[in-house]
């Protein structure tokens, strides 16, 4: 595994997430953008299979909701950082144990939870959680 290609769709995935949320820019960044570079992240995994097409579509739709209306106006962004976990559910058909993908849905919710409770600066928010999306995708290789 090459560590420079991982490095830049890591980056690559921050930089839309945060552009996706940037004033002046259609969310549409973040929205697609993120599931096409998870979408060659996990190509690069090895795992090219059909189910590729349903995790785009599952995480496009994790990407477009906080939550808010479930949690009285709030963002919950522990949900958000589960349910776009949950979009790799579609990968168990492809291989992937469905322990390790509840396993890294679990740690999205509670990171990316964490990261934006903690921290006020919206480029580092955002494109931190953008950055945890792409990264945590290695923990398929468990």
């Amino acid at each position: 595994m090459n560590i420079i290609i991982w490095l830049g769709l890591i980056l690559a995935s921050a930089i839309l997430y945060r552009l996706g949320g940037q004033q002046g820019f259609n969310t549409k960044f973040r929205d697609i953008g993120v599931p096409l570079i998870t979408t060659i992240a996990l190509l690069k995994l090895g795992i090219c299979h059909w189910v590729l097409i349903l995790h785009f579509g599952l995480l496009f739709g994790a990407l477009t909701t906080y939550w808010d209306d479930l949690f009285n106006g709030e963002d919950n962004f522990f949900m958000h950082g589960f349910m776009i976990g949950l979009a790799c559910f579609p990968l168990m058909w492809a291989g992937i144990a469905w322990w390790i993908i509840l396993l890294r849905a679990v740690f999205l919710g509670i990171s990316i939870g964490l990261w934006s409770k903690h921290l006020s600066w919206d480029v580092a928010e955002e494109g931190g959680r953008g950055a945890l999306i792409t990264g945590s995708l290695l923990l398929f290789m468990l």
